[in-house]
């Protein structure tokens, strides 16, 4: 190791990914690693790919490859986690009492760790953050092996943690309870983005003639687009209302259905993954974007999406159907929408339209405010205070007191 990083935490950022390596989660946890080091702390990214993965060559990024197996049977599944299992054992063996393994929880794993790898065995320090609330998500995803994996394990694994870092203060206290260890350290740290990294966008007229909605993400249930289809379908006037989908996921057969049912398949553009100036150029020709619209089916009533803060960095204002506690409540660029599943009223987002067209300037606001409020540069300040905390070598400004829990741990 290079003299200069002797002295400083090491913290090995472990994560599982079958994400497309250009996707936001991803340039999320690469946008994290590299302010950290950025910051001084000497990170690593551990990445556990299933299947083929492409990746370009990124510094700090390890990437250890397991073999999609058949999964369709209790054999593949050992034979997975007995993968995975031997990773995750084999990065946290590599660390000392000085430094962190921060794990990015997708799961119950490792479903079976040694004894050598439990709180007061190990010597580093286990740090876990947390999305969501795991068993409404897999409640949601239909997915009953994780789900009663999560259900029978994820009690264990959160006390086995060192501390555990929330997206919200919802998803921070529900984890907190879920552990039962209400002294345990914590933080919430809202997600971030790399504000640089785009193109400030160019709004568009709206000319009344036609309104251009935009959703970039990797669709799936809880962004609720099925009720914007819904809303979409009931409106036969002027301006004619367009809905651009940019990305791949496993909800987009089923809007594909639901639009050509309704008899509006020329009123939704499905663009499948597009990046670069091919994005660019969607986000330059619509007026408004559209972020989740369904996170209530997740069991929660706050959001912390990547994508809502590409949205701001760009200057897109957008609608949401939850609170996001990185924006204050009466911030001008965000219309929220009911938490339910009625359909989306399309006048009301007409109106937000014509009032934020009547502000020329509102692109460059709204990347002011992204440069200022949700800038790795920002975030990870915050996070290094915590790490450091945590292994001796800062001050506690960082760690949050104990805070009831929102829900009892089984929902």
């Amino acid at each position: 190791m290079d003299e200069c990083l002797v002295n400083l935490v090491k913290v090995k950022y472990f994560i599982f990914n079958t994400h497309h390596p250009n996707d936001g989660v991803n340039k999320k946890l690469l946008g994290q690693v590299s302010e950290l080091n950025r910051l001084d702390l000497d990170v690593e990214m551990v990445l556990v790919c299933i299947g083929d993965a492409y990746y370009p060559s990124y510094d700090h990024l390890t990437i250890y490859r397991v073999d999609r197996v058949w999964t369709g049977n209790i054999f593949g599944w050992i034979k997975l986690f007995h993968e995975i299992n031997k990773i995750f054992g084999k990065t946290i063996e590599s660390l000392g009492s000085d430094d962190i393994l921060y794990y990015r929880y997708d799961g119950p794993f490792p479903i079976y760790p040694p004894k050598s790898h439990r709180r007061g065995f190990r010597a580093c320090k286990v740090v876990i953050e947390h999305q969501a609330k795991e068993l409404e998500e897999f409640r949601l995803y239909n997915n009953p092996l994780m789900y009663w994996l999560e259900y029978l394990l994820g009690k264990s694994l959160r006390r086995q943690s060192d501390a555990i870092i929330g997206v919200t203060d919802e998803i921070t206290r529900y984890e907190i309870a879920y552990a039962e260890d209400p002294t345990k350290p914590h933080l919430t740290i809202g997600n971030g983005f790399a504000v640089q990294s785009v193109p400030v966008r160019h709004a568009p007229d709206y000319d009344g003639d036609s309104l251009h909605i935009l959703c970039v993400a990797n669709v799936s249930r809880w962004h609720g687009l099925d009720r914007l289809i819904r809303g979409i379908s009931t409106h036969n006037g002027m301006p004619k209302v367009i809905l651009h989908i940019a990305g791949d996921g496993t909800e987009l057969s089923y809007l594909q259905k639901l639009a050509g049912d309704l008899g509006i398949s020329d009123r939704v553009v499905f663009h499948g993954f597009i990046t670069g100036k091919a994005l660019d150029a969607l986000f330059d020709q619509c007026h408004i974007a559209v972020g989740s619209l369904g996170i209530h089916r997740k069991g929660l009533t706050q959001t912390s999406e990547l994508k809502g803060r590409e949205y701001c960095a760009r200057g897109i204002p957008y609608i949401i159907a939850c609170g996001d506690p990185d924006f204050p409540a009466d911030f001008p660029y965000i219309l929220h929408l009911p938490a339910d599943e009625s359909p989306v009223d399309i006048e009301q987002i007409l109106a937000f339209a014509r009032e934020i067209g009547a502000d020329p300037d509102h692109p460059q606001k709204m990347h002011r405010y992204a440069e200022e409020h949700l800038d790795w540069s920002v975030k990870m300040r915050k996070l290094k205070g915590f790490l450091e905390t945590l292994v001796g070598k800062g001050t506690d400004n960082g760690i949050q007191k104990p805070a009831p829990p929102l829900l009892p741990q089984k929902g």
